[in-house]
């Protein structure tokens, strides 16, 4: 079985809003300089053909820049082509004379890169592209002028990067809180399963204390009274009531017994395949025949260690899709054991160095004897591969 989800990149929601508005923008900066008057006339019949090359080009290479994956890999890949962005600008501003209007390319590249970039960088990619528009300005018009239309520009640059950067920081808070729910959703069904396994604990302790020992010495003087009882009719009535109190004693031996050592699986699958279809980006998941996990705690570790897992591909590994397999079957030590083998297409760190979420996932997995093996690569995807031995009947089932 797989389970996949067409979530798309963390930051899929704001590019494409950028996609549309950019194109957009583009288009009214375009008709404006052919059909005003002033931008009109500052082309001159041989600077038409360059122009037209230079904004096709713009918006081709912004188009491009703005599709690229939200990832490390691509983003000096970006960030490149919206320095292209930039130059194309100029160039076609500078060949309409310093117009006025098509300096708005400017400020449409600023909100690209602000998505990429923190905010120090920002601002130093906004003041080299305000002093280089500032520069065509100062060629073409007065100092009073440039200086306006150029500290102006500056202005609008700030606006359009703040803008794109707490769109940015909205979604990604987004996400973060879906995430929380998911693990909240996920504990209130483990704690509601272990309020069931208490309630019988408790009702097969109070059996086994009440019944249990009033039913051990109703059979008591029962066997004293058929030693003291002379042969009779009586004596057979008796006989049989101790042979009752010693069945009914064993059936609620048998009952409380049950109760303790049998209990209902949890749903850990169900939980797990929430998980994914939540989750913000696709997961692929892979069930083996028969996979059940029949004890509660093991179960709450198993999920725990998939949130886990999901938590830092989203936040560490830049991965766009994961592929979660688990396994349940024989071990090698004797009895059944249950694998997950967890991996991305993720970038992966140079340095790796287990944090606190490896760290407890790892004390977790020991917790219930099971063992966690992380592989990291430089440069590659991070794979985690835990093994658990699991307790209780196996349970048949479909994948």
């Amino acid at each position: 079985m797989a389970v996949g989800v067409p979530a798309g990149e963390p930051l899929a929601q704001v590019r494409r809003g950028l996609r549309w508005t950019g194109l957009l923008f583009w288009t009214v900066l375009l008709v404006h300089s052919l059909l005003a008057q002033p931008s009109r006339e500052g082309l001159t019949p041989e600077e038409v053909l360059p122009w037209g090359l230079a904004m096709v080009a713009f918006i081709a290479v912004f188009l491009t820049a703005i599709s690229l994956p939200d990832q490390p890999r691509w983003q000096r890949l970006a960030l490149f082509l919206a320095a292209l962005e930039s130059v194309l600008a100029l160039v076609g501003n500078a060949l309409l004379d310093a117009n006025s209007v098509q300096g708005g390319l400017l400020v449409l590249v600023a909100a690209q890169v602000a998505v990429t970039l923190p905010v120090r960088w920002m601002l130093v990619w906004v003041t080299v592209q305000t002093v280089s528009l500032l520069t065509v300005f100062l060629t073409y018009w007065s100092a009073a002028d440039a200086w306006a239309f150029g500290t102006g520009y500056f202005c609008f640059q700030l606006f359009a990067m703040t803008t794109a950067q707490t769109a940015v920081r909205e979604v990604r808070a987004r996400q973060q809180l879906a995430v929380v729910v998911d693990e909240l959703r996920a504990t209130r069904a483990l704690l509601a399963e272990a309020s069931r396994q208490a309630e019988r604990l408790q009702i097969s302790r109070e059996l086994h204390d009440l019944m249990g020992h009033h039913l051990t010495a109703l059979g008591m003087n029962l066997q004293v009274a058929l030693h003291q009882l002379p042969s009779g009719p009586a004596r057979g009535h008796v006989e049989q009531a101790g042979e009752l109190a010693h069945t009914l004693l064993s059936d609620v031996r048998t009952a409380v017994r049950g109760m303790r050592e049998t209990s209902a699986p949890c749903d850990v699958r169900a939980e797990i395949e929430t998980l994914a279809r939540t989750a913000s980006l696709p997961i692929h998941l892979s069930f083996s025949a028969g996979f059940s996990v029949p004890c509660p705690v093991q179960s709450q570790v198993l999920l725990r260690t998939v949130q886990e897992g999901l938590t830092n591909v989203v936040r560490h590994a830049g991965a766009r899709q994961v592929w979660l397999d688990l396994s349940c079957g024989a071990a090698q030590e004797g009895g059944r054991q249950l694998t997950l083998h967890a991996r991305d297409d993720g970038h992966g760190t140079p340095r790796f160095k287990p944090g606190c979420g490896l760290s407890g996932m790892r004390e977790r997995i020991e917790s219930v004897g099971g063992t966690l093996e992380v592989r990291a690569l430089p440069g590659q995807p991070l794979e985690l591969l835990v093994r658990l031995p699991l307790s209780g009947p196996a349970t048949g089932g479909a994948a």
